[in-house]
């Protein structure tokens, strides 16, 4: 599976299997940012930046994990 980066545009790769049904953090590789990702049946439903306080691990919820 394929999305493009909220910040730079570039292609990120995800496992189609692993992100069939997820919902979390995403990181591009190209520019570092992070973005929050909703997946459902390998259809992307939502991808928002992250500010640098929700990525953050003291900060970070304890969310990411494939939808049931």
């Amino acid at each position: 599976m394929e999305i493009k980066c909220v910040s730079c545009g570039r292609a990120i790769n995800l496992d189609h299997v692993v992100f069939e049904n997820y919902f979390g953090p995403v990181k591009c590789f190209s520019c570092s940012s992070m973005m929050e990702v909703k997946i459902k049946e390998k259809v992307l439903h939502r991808a928002i930046p992250l500010t640098l306080k929700e990525c953050s691990p003291g900060v970070r919820k304890e969310y990411a994990h494939p939808l049931l």
